[in-house]
């Protein structure tokens, strides 16, 4: 499992950016997580509401209670206390609903942020390394073909005909120019900061290769 290129200057290139990628997303988790907490710490005023009003509603309740005993006017003033009692009993839900309610936002805004930060790594450096590792790994099956030089020459085609002077080239494959096509595959290992097999080295004359190392020459190309 080949998970960085052959080339040092690549591979670094492709170490670097796997660092920052991973510290892009533990800096996600951790921004997320800080929000979290921000939006949460701003229950402190529900939850004195809260707290404040159940107190006073115990209060209430408990004096309902005592002055019930008074003759004449204790069950009026009873019933006044209860309702009070129960006013403040649902201000104290309230703060709780309240509490409830900033703590699934906190919850909210810190899975936001959370999967924002890792979508965007996963779209601007994880999705490009994988595309690069399926890329290499087929890559470096094609290498194991016989017909290497071609399938290679053919995969950089689409990257190498748009650039300057590229026309002769193309114009060489098309031929079955066999140095139009090492040269094709050079690019595609180039491309993706693969090394060159032995065989494949630019000094190296694809007629007399023997026909007992990478097989004979084709129209086309020596593999």
């Amino acid at each position: 499992m080949y998970l960085y290129a052959d080339r040092p200057q690549r591979r670094m290139q492709q170490i670097v950016t796997d660092l920052f990628g991973m510290m892009w997303c533990l800096g996600a988790v951790a921004v997320g997580i800080a929000v979290r907490g921000w939006v949460r710490n701003r229950t402190e005023p529900a939850m004195f509401v809260e707290s404040t009003a159940a107190s006073l509603a115990d209060a209430l309740a408990e004096a309902a209670d005592r002055i019930a005993d008074v003759p004449v006017v204790g069950d009026e003033l009873a019933a006044a206390l209860r309702r009070a009692a129960d006013a403040a009993a649902g201000l104290s839900t309230s703060g709780e609903s309240m509490a409830g309610s900033i703590e699934r936002i906190g919850d909210l805004f810190g899975l936001f942020v959370i999967v924002v930060g890792v979508g965007a790594a996963a779209s601007v450096w994880l999705r490009p390394r994988m595309h690069w590792y399926h890329e290499a790994s087929d890559a470096r099956a094609v290498l194991r073909l016989p017909d290497r030089d071609e399938v290679l020459s053919a995969q950089a085609l689409a990257g190498v005909i748009q650039q300057p002077g590229a026309g002769r080239l193309v114009a060489g494959w098309r031929a079955g120019e066999p140095a139009a096509v090492r040269a094709l595959a050079r690019a595609e290992l180039d491309r993706l900061g693969m090394a060159y097999p032995p065989d494949l080295s630019p000094g190296l004359d694809p007629a007399r290769r023997s026909p007992a190392g990478q097989g004979a020459s084709t129209g086309r190309s020596a593999s």
